[in-house]
């Protein structure tokens, strides 16, 4: 396979279906249901037929392996629950569908949270799915080979390609932050196709370094890139993907939203005691190149968490300084702890 069918194949659902791209708005979410249609092998989301059927809208990357994982063990089933899982290629369009009452449940970022509320749609995070620690969850600042940037320092004065208005634009403001850089400096360069940032990236054109998530950055770094800031390393934590569930259904579904994070639950703890089980499954959802399938790190999950105060209020002070949302946003309006493990509440 030659360098661009394989970057093709790593990117396909990265490049539209990473789940910390920001969204807004649409007036029209019938186009959300199409592009699901074409992603899962059933119909597109229908009006939900009685009140134990939950409709959960994924992307295809490793953030959703639990969700993948209860279906394809029938753990749905066995909790006698009627759980329809309709994958997405796209954030926004995943979010058009939760706007337009398409779906009950998705799996996102507090960004696209935030900015749903904006436009009127309320959603509450029931569950970390990537994040709750450091290593869980990479995001890499890989640098153009021969670029000569090793180390964080070297970024000032360079350009780096991120996606405007995304989780990417935020750990990229936040690694500047903690690394004390001179942010005036550095130049970000919106690229918003992530398979043209790799590519980009690796020919050595037009930009020095780029934010990526596994497994492109993986990917670039095996090509020759320059792993300068791997957030899995750091002390902080800055990137989390979370679980959704909207307002109307945890007002009006709350016993079957119960036994659905149950299961989600359990599934987390099976990944993470039956690792190779789910190896297959995670290559297949999270397009890993078949030369670097056999290396490359099973994902761990931490059930019953959310994120902190403190990172729900440095996110959204973020987003108020950047003006995506005019006010921030309190803990209780985007937090439901109802989930959270006692001994961590």
């Amino acid at each position: 396979m030659n360098f661009k069918k394989k970057l093709c194949a790593i990117g396909l659902c990265c490049v539209m279906g990473l789940g910390m791209v920001a969204c807004g708005n649409s007036s029209a979410p019938s186009s959300s249901a199409e592009s699901a249609a074409k992603e899962a092998p059933v119909s597109a989301p229908a009006e939900k037929s009685d009140d134990t059927t939950i409709r959960v809208g994924v992307l295809n990357i490793a953030d959703s392996l639990p969700v993948f994982a209860a279906e394809q063990e029938g753990m749905f089933e066995d909790a006698g629950l009627n759980v329809e899982v309709y994958p997405f290629k796209s954030s926004s369009d995943q979010s058009k569908a939760l706007e337009a009452g398409e779906l009950d449940v998705v799996m996102n970022d507090m960004i696209v949270q935030s900015l749903m509320k904006k436009a009127g749609t309320d959603t509450k995070v029931v569950s970390m799915a990537f994040g709750a620690t450091p290593e869980e969850g990479r995001f890499v600042v890989v640098a153009a080979p021969n670029s000569g940037i090793e180390k964080p320092e070297d970024l000032e004065g360079k350009r780096v390609a991120i996606s405007t208005n995304t989780m990417m634009e935020y750990l990229m403001n936040q690694y500047e932050n903690y690394y004390k850089l001179d942010a005036d400096s550095i130049e970000l360069v919106n690229m918003p196709d992530l398979m043209l940032r790799v590519e980009t990236l690796l020919q050595g054109k037009d930009i020095d370094a780029a934010i990526l998530p596994d497994p492109l950055a993986a990917f670039a770094i095996s090509k020759g890139g320059i792993s300068v800031i791997d957030d899995t390393t750091l002390d902080e934590n800055f990137s989390q993907s979370v679980y959704l569930a909207s307002n109307d259904f945890i007002t009006e579904h709350k016993g079957a939203l119960d036994e659905f994070m149950k299961v989600l639950f359990a599934s987390m703890e099976d990944i993470n005691a039956n690792p190779d089980k789910y190896k297959d499954l995670l290559i297949e959802k999270a397009n890993v190149p078949d030369d670097l399938a056999a290396d490359y790190p099973m994902p761990t999950f931490t059930p019953g968490s959310v994120p902190t105060e403190k990172e729900v209020t440095r996110l959204e002070a973020w987003m108020v300084e950047t003006q995506m949302i005019d006010k921030v946003y309190s803990y209780q309006d985007l937090i439901d702890t109802d989930y959270v493990k006692e001994g961590d509440k």
